[in-house]
């Protein structure tokens, strides 16, 4: 695949995904809990639980389905793009990351601690 090819796909892929993560990212519980502290943004393009103590079922089960609606698009734009999933996920995470609120918890490294974004 050439060059301009594959930055025009990784384009329109990521399009698509901002999109698509609009609808994930949209739920007002999952909101609030990131305004709290509890949920937090994580290297891998996913959600992570900050604080499991503070996290009650319901909202583990919309990180878990949150998640899961990730990563079919991750999926998906990795075979439009010809990338692994995990590829495609650690640039959403980027992403996800440097859109997160001042005062939101992220996780910018697999062995950075949690910290609140300034």
């Amino acid at each position: 695949m050439s060059m301009f090819k594959k930055f025009a796909t990784w384009f329109a892929a990521i399009f698509a995904a901002a999109t698509l993560m609009t609808a994930y990212a949209a739920d007002p519980v999952i909101e609030q809990a990131k305004a709290q502290g509890i949920v937090g943004e994580q290297f891998d393009g996913y959600l992570g639980i900050v604080d499991a103590g503070k996290a009650s079922a319901d909202l583990k089960r919309r990180v878990q389905e949150t998640n899961a609606g990730r990563l079919q698009v991750y999926t998906e734009i990795s075979k439009k793009a010809g990338d692994s999933v995990q590829v495609v996920a650690a640039a959403m995470a980027e992403k996800n990351i440097a859109r997160a609120e001042s005062g939101e918890v992220v996780k910018p490294g697999a062995n950075n601690p949690w910290t609140r974004k300034p």
